[in-house]
């Protein structure tokens, strides 16, 4: 006499909305949160939340690249100012001690815009907090950097924090729908 033992098989089907296996027990899907057993009114629902955050989302993304871009543009704007500043200065026995930070601060800027895409709110508070710290050391050594380009720095500054409000936005967005 053969002695077997028999694992129950689980029923499985697919979700109506993410198409990811689910078992029959479940009342939501796994994966997305489909109410699998809901009532039809309930999966529209459902439906309908998900296309409008998909929409809100996929907004909120563009204006988020549009901020991550905003890192790679200063890293030009740095590069550029280093070049100015060395021929500028190229006489001057001092000249590396002025372009060699500005070029660092492009290769940093350049490194926080390449991460933005996977990190892009810790990029852009990074980014922000840097271009802050840079000018106020520039006030220090010469107040009158305050005034030059005010308005350039302060949409600078605008655009920075309005790419960091659209990364906390999609951060909740994912958080609430548990997308990641």
């Amino acid at each position: 006499m053969e002695n077997s033992i028999t694992t129950p098989v689980l029923q499985t089907e697919l979700c109506s909305y993410c198409n990811s296996k689910t078992e029959t027990d479940d009342v939501f899907c796994a994966n997305c949160g489909y109410p699998v057993k809901g009532t039809e009114l309930e999966q529209k629902n459902f439906v309908t939340q998900q296309n409008f955050n998909d929409i809100d989302l996929a907004d909120l993304n563009k204006k988020l690249k549009n901020a991550g871009m905003s890192l790679y543009y200063l890293a030009g704007i740095f590069v550029i100012s280093g070049f100015v500043n060395f021929f500028i200065s190229k006489d001057d026995p001092e000249v590396l001690a002025i372009v060699i930070p500005i070029f660092i601060l492009a290769v940093l800027f350049l490194i926080l815009g390449a991460y933005s895409a996977k990190k892009p709110l810790a990029c852009l508070i990074s980014g922000l907090s840097l271009y802050i710290i840079v000018q106020i050391l520039l006030a220090i050594d010469d107040p009158v950097n305050i005034a030059r380009g005010i308005i350039f720095k302060i949409v600078i500054i605008g655009y920075l924090i309005k790419g960091i409000k659209s990364a906390i936005d999609i951060e909740k967005i994912k958080k609430d729908n548990h997308l990641a």
